[in-house]
């Protein structure tokens, strides 16, 4: 069984400076529902991989994948990395308000060390490795052997790893990030996103062998605006 997270996003239009502290009650609770979902989901010793993608542009990847990874390094001993594959548009730095430079491309291109391109951000436990430059070759460099040492590193030291990717409905260069993690987390904004969209992104997850951990639906209303009083999404939604 996948889980369907429902959530309300007060913004998508722009990652700059996330304040997680700053959320209405109700989008916080939604994010520490993906939070749990995610948890349970992936059951092993050691770091747990996650990748977050979409079908296309726009859809609140950036802004989804940042707040489930403050909200797991809220969590009491829990290490967090988050790391910036979408090369071709990157939006973590600004969510994160951090200087990309240097950051994974200049990793993988060997004009700098690991221990460089890991920065603190402003969230307790949570780290970052931020983009660098756009390169001409952001599939090549995904898919390197140096960048698989470089997670392979990172895992021995934080409990969970998060990559943003670039939407795979649109390019696929981070496929073998995907397929390299424990699995796959889809975000779907809603009125953005079509079926043929959605198919079609599921479709190439499922032929690559991925594991797809749920879908969140971002900018929903909820059903239940009346009843809370808020018109935030509250809960989630399960599918067979």
């Amino acid at each position: 069984m996948k889980k369907f997270f429902n959530k309300k996003s007060e913004s998508v239009k722009t990652t700059k400076n996330v304040d997680f502290a700053a959320l209405g009650f109700q989008i916080k609770e939604s994010y520490k529902k993906a939070r749990t979902n995610i948890t349970y989901s992936v059951v092993k010793k050691g770091c747990k991989e996650i990748a977050f993608t979409s079908s296309r542009k726009g859809e609140g990847k950036t802004l989804t994948a940042t707040n489930v990874a403050i909200a797991l390094a809220q969590q009491v001993d829990t290490k967090v990395l988050i790391v910036e594959c979408d090369l071709r548009r990157p939006r973590v730095h600004g969510a994160l308000n951090i200087n990309p430079v240097p950051g994974i491309t200049n990793y993988l291109n060997f004009e700098c060390s690991e221990n460089d391109i890991v920065k603190k951000t402003k969230v307790e436990n949570l780290d970052a490795i931020c983009y660098g430059a756009i390169p001409p070759n952001p599939s090549e460099l995904l898919a390197s052997n140096t960048m698989k040492e470089l997670i392979d590193k990172m895992a021995t030291v934080y409990d969970y790893i998060i990559f943003d990717t670039p939407p795979i409905g649109v390019v696929i260069d981070a496929l073998p990030i995907i397929k390299h993690a424990d699995g796959v987390v889809v975000v779907i904004r809603n009125n953005t996103s079509t079926f043929p969209e959605y198919n079609k992104t599921i479709d190439t997850l499922k032929r690559s062998g991925t594991k797809i951990l749920g879908v969140i639906f971002n900018d929903v209303d909820s059903i239940s605006t009346k009843k809370y009083g808020r018109g935030y999404s509250y809960g989630y939604y399960s599918y067979y």
